[in-house]
């Protein structure tokens, strides 16, 4: 009989390639139970199930026994009731396959929510928390599960802010929120013909079958066509406690690095957002707040770091970070939230970092011991080094700088200032470079990225999908430069007095984030001293006069795998 789920803190050793069963989350997760950190209790179900669904699109005899008695677990365990309005458990339902796909596949955090627990928690004084947690929930889940755009919601929710002469989401007050939700409902009824689940079984079925299906949304092909990542892996799904980020203000959601993606050093590297969600974080329409207290300068928030406010989160998440680098022998990407001043670790995975941080990383990490010389050379994306070799901008310079965003991925482009997809494939047919311009990116504008030669982004901060992904594509990127004003009808965004249409050239510099006009003269930089000590290492496995970098390397990395 099939095993079609694995508890977290189930024995996986036994497993040949545990990321394959219980895909790379998963097996996150399970790893980071067993080193004992503070992670939410939690199951994961099988990518057999998603292969299963797909070919039968049922469910397999005995699953619902064996998700029935995982959920007793997590309820013994964590002392509360899924589906009860006294003491209720409520779960995120996350996607998870063998390769990461950040942001392609669909999440539902909540799952249990209905008018009974917003009872529950408004009678223990938690009345915002309750209205705000029902308002995300409406929308998260009839959008992931329904299909319902995010358009509708926001269009209700803009209208709403506008009439009630409120400016942002944080400004709402209880009975905002509460017609907010009245008007979310009636949406829902009207688009779906059926008034929202209020059962915690039905909903979590219901999500389930909506994160199996997101596996083929068309974000997630393109992305793994880009990637090159088979369809026939397929994805886990990780069903989890919640806690809840969003409850106080001793509350929070974050993702931090455990050393800088943009240059390696060796410091904590991250953004949170007080009384806030997991989606909140990544999604950039946010405005984050930084992690450590050095990092303010840079930042376009004057507000505390997390350092600052929670002095020992932030010698927790240090502390727990260190572990899992030493464990997994490679920069960590940490998904963290904070419930009343306690902090839970929810998800770690190798970091996407720019081949100049990963350089720098790789040669720190051999003088640490965390690895060897030659798994400091078989660590890098070769390809990447590509980037290293390009030029810089002449520091003699004199174009007009239009104004400083974020250094999300490094690199210096110049291109046509483009506003969407369809420019953008017309100028590319024309070999033209582009600079894709957009308040903030989504997971629907994956290939658009990828086309594109440069991303530029109004909104979002180092850790926003448009960061992540940029330096996942080898992309040059800025984020954050919140003086752009985007006017989309006009074809054209303005800073200031100074306006840029659609086709105008601009050139961004990922390396410290400014954005300046037109073509910018640049120059061949040095080699950095960190690649040639990986070259110099190079030379002594790979006795080749190959002159070409990229080519010695690729090569030295052969040798080092056939020994």
């Amino acid at each position: 009989m099939n095993k079609w789920i694995y508890s977290f803190d189930s024995d996986i050793k036994h497993l040949d390639n545990p990321a394959k069963l219980i895909g790379n989350k998963g097996n996150s997760l399970s790893l980071m139970t067993s080193l004992g950190l503070p992670v939410p209790e939690g199951f994961t179900i099988t990518t057999e199930l998603n292969h299963h669904y797909e070919k039968n699109n049922t469910f397999p005899e005995g699953f619902k026994e064996e998700l029935s008695e995982n959920i007793k677990v997590v309820e013994k365990s964590s002392k509360s009731n899924f589906g009860s309005s006294k003491n209720p458990l409520l779960f995120s339902v996350r996607s998870g396959s063998e390769r990461s796909m950040p942001g392609m596949l669909d999440t539902v955090l909540n799952i249990g929510f209905n008018r009974d627990v917003l009872e529950f928690f408004e009678k223990k004084d938690l009345s915002l928390f309750a209205w705000d947690t029902w308002r995300r929930f409406l929308h998260m889940f009839s959008h992931v599960v329904y299909r319902i755009e995010h358009f509708y919601f926001d269009e209700i929710l803009d209208s709403y802010l506008l009439g009630a002469g409120l400016q942002f989401e944080k400004d709402l007050g209880v009975n905002d929120i509460k017609e907010i939700c009245d008007q979310y409902l009636n949406l829902i009824e009207e688009k779906t013909g059926s008034p929202f689940p209020e059962s915690a079984d039905d909903q979590l079925w219901l999500a389930i079958k909506a994160v199996m299906k997101s596996w083929f949304n068309e974000r997630a092909i393109d992305f793994r066509k880009i990637n090159n990542i088979p369809e026939s892996i397929g994805t886990a799904i990780n069903i989890q406690r919640m806690v809840f980020g969003n409850l106080d203000e001793d509350s929070s959601t974050g993702v931090v690095f455990s050393r800088n993606p943009e240059n390696g050093k060796r410091k904590l590297k991250g953004e949170y957002i007080i009384r806030s969600q997991g989606e909140d974080i990544v999604s950039g329409f946010k405005t984050p707040w930084v992690i450590s207290t050095s990092d303010k300068k840079n930042s376009p928030s004057t507000l505390y770091s997390l350092e600052e406010l929670l002095p020992g989160v932030y010698n927790d998440i240090k502390k727990f970070t260190g572990k899992l680098e030493n464990y997994f022998s490679c920069i960590q990407d940490v998904e963290f939230t904070v419930e009343s001043g306690k902090l839970w670790i929810l998800q770690s995975r190798k970091a996407t970092v720019n081949i100049n941080a990963a350089v720098k990383i790789a040669i720190d990490m051999e003088k640490e011991g965390l690895i060897s010389r030659e798994d400091a050379i078989l660590s890098l994306q070769v390809d990447k080094i590509k980037k290293l070799l390009t030029p810089v901008i002449d520091p003699n310079f004199d174009n007009e700088i239009i104004t400083k965003g974020l250094p999300a991925s490094s690199g210096v482009v110049t291109g046509k200032v483009v506003f969407d997809s369809k420019k953008l494939k017309n100028y590319s047919n024309k070999k033209h470079n582009t600079i894709l311009v957009l308040k903030e990116t989504s997971p629907n504008d994956v290939n658009a990225m990828n086309q594109s030669t440069g991303v530029l982004t109004c909104q979002g901060g180092m850790t926003s999908h448009a960061a992540v992904v940029a330096r996942g594509l080898n992309k040059t990127c800025v984020t954050g430069a919140r003086d752009i004003k985007i006017d989309l009808d006009n074809k054209r965004f303005h800073c200031g007095e100074l306006f840029i249409f659609e086709g105008d050239i601009i050139t961004i510099n990922g390396g410290n984030g400014e954005v300046l006009v037109g073509d910018a003269p640049t120059k061949i930089p040095s080699l950095p001293e960190t690649l040639l000590q990986i070259i110099k290492w190079s030379k002594v496995i790979n006795k080749s006069e190959d002159e070409d970098i990229v080519a010695f390397l690729k090569e030295t990395q052969k040798i080092i795998k056939n020994k």
